[in-house]
Parts: C-alpha cells; sequence; structure tokens
C-alpha cells in the first residue's frame, strides 16, 4: 500500500512540474511572438528598387548589385566580362 501511494505521489509531481513547465514555456512562446510582432510593425517598410544587370539584363535590389563607372552589375564575374568587352 506504502508502495502504491509514493507511485502516485511521484506521478501526481510529475504531472504538476509538467502543467507548470508548459504554462511557462508558452507564456514564453507568446511574449516572444509578441516582441517580434511589436518590432516589425515599428519597422518602416523599406522599398527597394530593381536595377538591371549592365551585361546580363537581370533585375535584382539595389542593394544587393555592385556600381562601376555608373554602371550597375549583379556580380564581380559581370563586372570584369563587361570590362573585357567594353576594351
Amino acid at each position: 500500500m506504502g508502495r502504491l501511494l509514493l507511485i502516485l505521489g511521484i506521478l501526481f509531481l510529475a504531472w504538476m512540474g509538467y502543467r507548470f513547465l508548459n504554462k511557462t514555456w508558452s507564456a514564453r512562446v507568446k511574449e516572444v511572438e509578441h516582441q517580434e510582432q511589436k518590432k516589425f510593425q515599428e519597422q518602416p517598410q523599406k522599398v527597394q528598387q530593381m536595377k538591371a544587370c549592365a551585361y546580363c539584363k537581370t533585375h535584382i535590389p539595389e542593394d544587393e548589385g555592385i556600381y562601376k563607372e555608373n554602371h550597375f552589375f549583379c556580380s564581380y564575374q559581370h563586372l570584369d566580362s563587361y570590362l573585357e568587352h567594353k576594351k
């Protein structure tokens, strides 16, 4: 009888621990999601210009490209190729 009560007590404590951790984890997840939403809403949405590569005419975001001699390139390889063909 004593062992049965001990096992039931351990199971009860394990169940209470699970409930506590589950509530704590859920509250933390909700808090992080709320912070991320708030941060996203506070940041102004930046509109990126799309530019065409002078060599291959592929359009890519302006901040990902390379400017050289008033021309825009999508990669250093295309910059080098363009300058070689220009000579």
